[in-house]
């Protein structure tokens, strides 16, 4: 599957890799919270290191995924961290991360996980 989650202690980690649709993103966030080992409060981070999609979506599409995020800020503690190596995903996530603040997310793009780690509190070997 393009779009997976992993649960690793308090981070919710969702991969992009490849192709894939935006439903697909939501899809396992929700799948992510629904998991009966999610605690209640959750670090978020997206890897997008391995999209081949970001690069082809719509502004619309960037905004509808972050503002998706803003009935869950409390749950994810108003926070996401997005780990994007190339400047085109680095850029469009930055792009992503205002949209989210719309919405009371504080979103932050990080090249390495380490960092996007470090910056939600998270010890974590993902």
């Amino acid at each position: 599957m393009p779009v997976t989650y992993a649960l690793v202690g308090p981070l919710l980690k969702l991969d992009l890799e490849g192709h894939y649709r935006p439903k697909d993103i939501v899809a396992q966030f929700l799948a992510g919270l629904a998991d009966p080992s999610c605690p209640n409060r959750v670090a978020l981070l997206l890897d997008v290191t391995r999209s081949e999609s970001l690069e082809t979506r719509a502004p619309h599409e960037i905004r509808r995924i972050a503002q998706f995020l803003g009935p869950y800020h409390a749950r994810i503690g108003g926070r996401c961290a997005v780990v994007a190596r190339t400047d085109v995903h680095f850029g469009l996530s930055k792009m992503g991360s205002v949209y989210s603040e719309a919405v009371g997310v504080r979103a932050a793009v990080f090249r390495d996980c380490k960092s996007a780690l470090d910056w939600l509190g998270v010890q974590s070997e993902v």
